[in-house]
């Protein structure tokens, strides 16, 4: 074929790819459903038969039925976890519920919660390996407006008072649900490191001290002499004044259990390169089922050993349904511990879920994200409300625990919630020598584990010289250390809020100066104190965006430069500099201004220019600030759009300055 003829082909071939919708960058029919033409200024065109405009329409509803799906998944996160699930996963999944049930399941923190929110969870949380439970700052909050609401109505039923904690939990769900709608997860940006840090450090300090008293056998003498209820830090006290009524045997099994657990993981990471197999084996599982053969073997419970003993639930073990919103005598009651209980299961739960690291290469795809753990956690206590359970959140030792215990994905928290409604049914019986002092060894290792990151932070602020975050790390530590968890989580808010207004409010303006030997470099005269400066002309840099919170002492920031030329004098000392004739404003970084912000610039422009000040503005690039200044009358009152010019240098000589070449 000639070359015209080539040409023909591919320029028929073009045409008819474009009448059925195919471009140079368009999605082309296979091979099969098309004919080759020769190739033509380096392309080969495929002629379209009359169905690949179809096949063609076929992959774009392919495309955008796998984009509404991603959207789904998003939300909705088991749509992305459930088909990569790989069956190998399972026995890991497996033996991290089996640890955590072990530990944690247990009808005296609300068993019926680790039925239906670890599974609520399981389906619509980003953080694949955390695991939702009852706390107990929660479940002491509920038991204190129980308590309030008993004295009021002078004593109420059983299941009056289930009612009452199904109305909490419902209603802390509802804030924590309308929250993630409203998307206001952005508050758990106030959680920095220092902060997690010292939480994570105090929280595993209470957790060590608190299982520390029954590991040495003083429970039943801390209850007595009123310790139960205590802080750590006074909890320590009574360790430390009461180690000669240590029950020798339940120390020894206590320490031993915890020696094993610290060893067998000290091996784990060491061997770990060599023998991968060794990460399999279920150092926790095997502690307790080795300790209860021997203490049922034995009859160590006979010589003093505290065992779980009978466990059980009072009443009906099938948890019933109802609509606690309907409860309007109690919401209002509630309402106050409801939020405290929301706001601080929240602040948990995200501490959890950026702290925790996984130890194994799991899941693709899934993305922590604030608003929709609001949305995970709101939902779960809102379906969990409805049959009375108590509020529950993330926590880090059980998380933690998980981890350890070789969990990867949300199927270990359905598999616990599955545990947990065969203990209800079967399995409690089957529990009854295992040894109390095993389970607060193996809390303890968690505890140990929890604070071994805090001296390398430690180390690292001291290098960079930290101060103010070593302030707040040691703040939160000793709040939560100290009095309670509630407390570490208030402190470390106040101290964030307090640092976050403090360097919003204040306005970050700097007075330039010209670099010598150049024409067009300005740089702040504070740092380039050589540079050149221009009699009776003030040139000053809005380096960023101007709201209500950083304009409140723009006029005294904007006077101290202008007295003394730089921002850190002493408002006391004499004035240095003679009266500004022109103010030029650089804003370039004025890349937004508010209402207020507006207001605060218009009085200040409208002073200077009343003094017989000229005022100029430069480099402003926004229309959104332009029109702000037009609707103000910033414009007018300066003169109109000449004294808006592109750069410093254009402005000097507009302003007639005499050395601005």
């Amino acid at each position: 074929m000639s070359s015209r003829g080539h040409d023909s082909v591919s320029a028929s071939s073009e045409r008819s790819s474009q009448a059925h919708g195919y471009g140079y960058g368009s999605i082309k029919p296979s091979r099969k459903d098309s004919f080759s033409s020769p190739v033509v200024a380096g392309r080969r065109y495929r002629m379209s038969l009359p169905w690949a405009a179809a096949d063609h329409e076929s992959l774009l509803s392919a495309e955008r039925n796998r984009n509404r799906f991603r959207y789904w998944a998003y939300y909705l996160p088991f749509l992305s976890w459930l088909p990569q699930y790989r069956l190998h996963w399972l026995r890991d999944d497996a033996l991290g519920a089996l640890t955590v049930a072990s530990l944690y399941v247990d009808p005296i923190s609300g068993l019926y919660a680790f039925i239906i929110h670890p599974l609520v969870y399981a389906f619509m949380g980003s953080c694949p390996q955390m695991i939702v439970g009852p706390e107990a700052t929660g479940s002491l909050l509920v038991g204190s407006v129980v308590r309030q609401i008993q004295s009021a109505a002078g004593g109420t039923e059983s299941y009056v008072n289930a009612e009452i904690s199904g109305v909490t939990t419902a209603l802390a769900g509802a804030i924590l649900l309308v929250a993630g709608i409203g998307r206001i997860g952005f508050i758990d940006s106030m959680l920095n490191r220092p902060f997690m840090q010292g939480f994570i450090c105090g929280v595993g300090f209470v957790l060590v001290v608190e299982q520390a008293i029954p590991e040495l056998g003083l429970a039943d003498l801390a209850k007595e002499l009123g310790y139960s209820r205590c802080s750590a830090a006074v909890k320590l006290g009574f360790l430390l004044t009461h180690l000669s009524s240590t029950h020798a045997l339940t120390a020894i099994v206590s320490l031993a259990t915890l020696a094993f657990i610290l060893s067998f993981r000290a091996i784990q990471k060491a061997t770990r390169s060599k023998f991968p197999g060794i990460a399999l084996v279920p150092d926790r599982l095997l502690a307790i089922m080795v300790t209860t053969i021997i203490t049922w073997r034995l009859r160590l419970d006979e010589q003093g050993l505290e065992i779980l003993g009978a466990l059980g639930t009072k009443g009906s073990k099938t948890p019933y349904f109802y609509w606690p919103f309907n409860k309007l005598e109690y919401i209002e009651m509630v309402f106050s511990t409801a939020f405290l209980s929301a706001l601080l299961g929240f602040f948990e739960s995200s501490v959890t879920a950026r702290s925790i690291k996984p130890e194994k290469q799991g899941l693709d795809n899934i993305a922590l994200s604030a608003n929709r753990e609001l949305i995970a956690l709101g939902t779960a206590n809102v379906i969990g409300g409805c049959f009375t359970t108590l509020p529950a959140f993330g926590g880090f030792g059980r998380s933690k625990l998980n981890v350890q215990a070789g969990g990867t994905t949300p199927m270990a928290s359905v598999l616990l919630s599955a545990i947990s409604l065969l203990c209800v049914y079967f399995v409690l019986p089957g529990l009854y020598y295992v040894p109390r002092p095993v389970l607060s060894a193996m809390a303890s290792a968690v505890g140990i584990s929890m604070m071994e990151e805090c001296p390398h932070d430690l180390r690292f602020l001291f290098r960079v010289r930290g101060w103010h975050e070593l302030s707040l790390m040691a703040a939160v530590f000793l709040g939560t250390a100290c009095w309670s968890m509630s407390l570490g989580i208030a402190i470390g808010i106040l101290l964030t809020l307090f640092t976050l207004v403090r360097h919003s409010t204040k306005s970050r303006i700097q007075i330039l100066g010209r670099i010598p030997g150049t024409k067009h470099v300005f740089e702040d005269a504070e740092l380039a104190p050589e540079g050149d400066q221009f009699d009776q002309c003030l040139i000053v840099r809005i380096a960023e965006p101007l709201t209500f919170a950083n304009t409140g002492d723009l006029r005294t920031r904007l006077r101290r430069l202008e007295w003394y030329g730089r921002g850190d004098a002493h408002p006391s000392l004499p004035r240095v500099r003679e009266e500004d004739e022109i103010l030029i404003f650089d804003v370039q970084g004025l890349t937004a201004i508010d209402a207020c912000a507006t207001q605060v610039m218009t009085e200040v422009v409208e002073e200077y220019m009343k003094k017989g000040a000229q005022i100029i503005f430069c480099r402003l690039k926004q229309t959104q600030v332009m029109e702000s200044f037009r609707r103000s009358g910033i414009v007018d009152v300066i003169g109109g759009l000449e004294y808006f010019v592109d750069s410093v240098e254009e402005a000097l000589q507009l302003a007639g300055v005499a050395d601005a070449h």
